[in-house]
Order: structure tokens, then C-alpha cells, then sequence
């Protein structure tokens, strides 16, 4: 069962070969896989993370969980967050179908949705209205304006679980209006099929159907191969745009995650600045405060201690 569906439809890995690539040790390869056995039978899971990255992405689970499976899989999904947390990811991410059999024991392990998706899909066909001047490659140049654009367009809750493109861009598309980013495309190219995540400014709402046009006819798979294209929830606009350009809804997804941490809170001791020498130094903190000689004005004790305040001096 793909919980990455990114990677599941652009490769084409299917059930048989995810179970025989999880039996090997590819933890060295950011692919940490976990084998728990109840009994007779085996059940296999598997995350991708690269060391230093605070998200980790769940890509399978074998076999395909059935109906009464919950208390196993559960354990396991709580086994893959641990395993995930130790690894330094401060959250553990799967996208899943809601009516799914599996979809009970994410909830039981302490996964949340956080989004849902529809992804729709283009059958290979030419393209004939496209142009593809309108967009140029990503490079790493584009990386400030990308980070600006992912920004104003993710909802703050949503980035949390939705990190930066990679930082190469390898396969990304641009759209610049007015000298700025004002579209992203991130594009992987796969044996069986092609996934774009698309990020759109709203204000160029009237160019979107032309700018997945431009995309598609740089593409040149996209006559032979299916064309994926992810619409967020927040993104709900976008499902009419692509059905004018030949895109269907194809299947409705649950982003889900999960935290590997917890919020801790303790006290952080300020460090003062250096004082100079001619000015008072600050006290010691773990010692008594001096306690100075009260100065007198004109032979006249301090109000506060005329007020029967304060320290009385003997």
C-alpha cells in the first residue's frame, strides 16, 4: 500500500517489488524500513527521511492492511514514528485514502489530517495549445523567491507538514510576472507517469489553465505517459482550471501527520551584556546582593527612611 503517492505513481513500484526492496537494510539510504511478525505472518514499513530534514514521509506499508488488521498495523505505525523521531524528523507524514481499511489505525496511532487532496490525472495525449515560453527552469538562483511564494501561499499550519521544494529544483518550473515568481511547478518524471505540485499566486488565476499548458508542452513524456497534479484543499479553485485542460479528478486523499515530539518549556537564563569598568557590575547570581551604605543629603537621612521605610541605617 503507496503512502507516497508522488513517488508510487512517477516510478511505478507496485505491491510485490515495495515488499521485496523493504526486505533489504536501506537505512543507510534514507529508506529506514521496520519488519514486525505476528505469528506466521510479516508486516513491513517503510519511511524516507534524509538526516537534517524535520519531515519524514511514510512511502509503504505491506501487504495492503485489510478489515480487523488495526491493533497490528497501529503498533507498527507508533514503532515507524519512534524509529522516525530518533532519526531527528520532528514529524512523520503519510497521504491516504480516508475510506481506506488503514485509515482507523493512523487515527489509533496518533495521526491527524492535516489537508486533504484530490489528485487529478491527464491521459497521454499531445498537446496543442501550449507555450512553452511562458516558463523557464527553476534554478537555485529562484530560491528566495520560490521560499517567498511557498510563504504566502501554504497556510502556516499546512508548512509544517509541506517543506520547501528540494533545494535544487532539478525538474521545477517557473512563472515570473513583473520580475517576481508568481508560479512554481515541482515535476518528477517517472517511468509510468509524470506528478506536479503546483504553487500559484491567486493573482494569476486567468493564466493557470496557460501556465499547465506550458508545462505539459515542455514536458515531452506527456504524449506518452499519464500526467499527475496535486490540488490542496487550500487550492480548491484549481480543480475547475485543470478540467478545462483535460485533467479529471482521479482520486481524494488525507494529508496525515503525526509529531515525533512534544512542546517542552523551561527557564532560559539571559545573559547580560558587558558592563564597563566604570559602572556598576552586575550582581553575582548565585550569591547574596551587597547591601550599600545609604548616602545622606545635607545631614538629612533619605526620605524613605525618614518614612520609617527601608533599611535603617546604624
Amino acid at each position: 500500500m503507496p503512502l507516497d503517492l508522488a513517488a508510487a505513481l512517477s516510478k511505478g513500484i507496485n505491491g510485490l517489488e515495495d515488499a521485496l526492496l523493504a526486505s533489504f537494510p536501506l537505512a543507510d539510504f534514507g529508506a529506514p524500513t521496520l519488519v514486525m511478525r505476528q505469528g506466521d505472518s510479516t508486516y513491513v514499513g517503510q519511511f524516507r527521511h534524509r538526516m537534517g530534514d524535520q519531515v519524514a514521509q511514510l512511502t509503504l506499508v505491506a501487504p495492503e492492511p485489510q478489515e480487523g488488521d488495526s491493533p497490528i498495523w497501529t503498533r507498527l505505525l507508533e514503532a515507524l514514528a519512534f524509529e522516525a523521531g530518533k532519526r531527528g524528523a520532528h514529524l512523520l507524514s503519510a497521504e491516504i485514502d480516508e475510506g481506506h481499511a488503514a485509515f482507523p489505525s493512523f487515527r489509533m496511532a496518533g495521526f491527524a489530517v492535516y489537508s486533504r487532496q484530490v489528485i487529478l490525472r491527464r491521459e497521454p495525449a499531445s498537446v496543442q495549445r501550449g507555450q512553452p515560453d511562458m516558463l523557464r527552469p527553476a534554478c537555485s538562483q529562484d530560491a528566495i523567491g520560490i521560499s517567498v511564494l511557498w510563504a504566502n501561499t501554504v497556510p502556516r499550519l499546512l508548512q509544517q507538514a509541506e517543506p520547501l521544494p528540494d533545494p535544487d529544483y532539478s525538474g521545477g518550473l517557473v512563472y515570473e510576472r513583473d520580475g517576481q515568481i508568481a508560479a512554481y511547478l515541482s515535476v518528477t518524471d517517472g517511468k509510468s507517469g509524470i506528478v506536479i505540485k503546483p504553487y500559484f499566486h491567486p493573482e494569476i488565476y486567468e493564466q493557470t489553465s496557460d501556465i499547465i499548458l506550458a508545462a505539459l508542452a515542455r514536458t515531452s513524456h506527456a504524449e506518452d505517459l499519464p500526467v499527475y497534479l496535486y490540488a490542496r484543499a487550500y487550492q480548491d479553485w484549481l480543480q475547475r482550471v485543470l478540467e478545462e485542460v483535460e485533467f479529471v479528478p482521479w482520486t481524494h486523499q488525507a494529508l496525515m501527520v503525526k509529531y515525533t515530539t512534544v512542546r517542552a518549556e523551561r527557564a532560559e537564563v539571559a545573559a547580560l551584556h558587558p558592563l564597563e569598568a566604570s559602572r556598576l557590575r552586575p550582581p553575582v547570581a548565585n550569591g547574596p546582593l551587597p547591601l550599600h551604605k545609604l548616602s545622606t543629603h545635607n545631614g538629612r537621612a533619605p526620605a524613605n527612611e525618614r518614612s520609617g521605610g527601608g533599611f535603617n541605617q546604624k
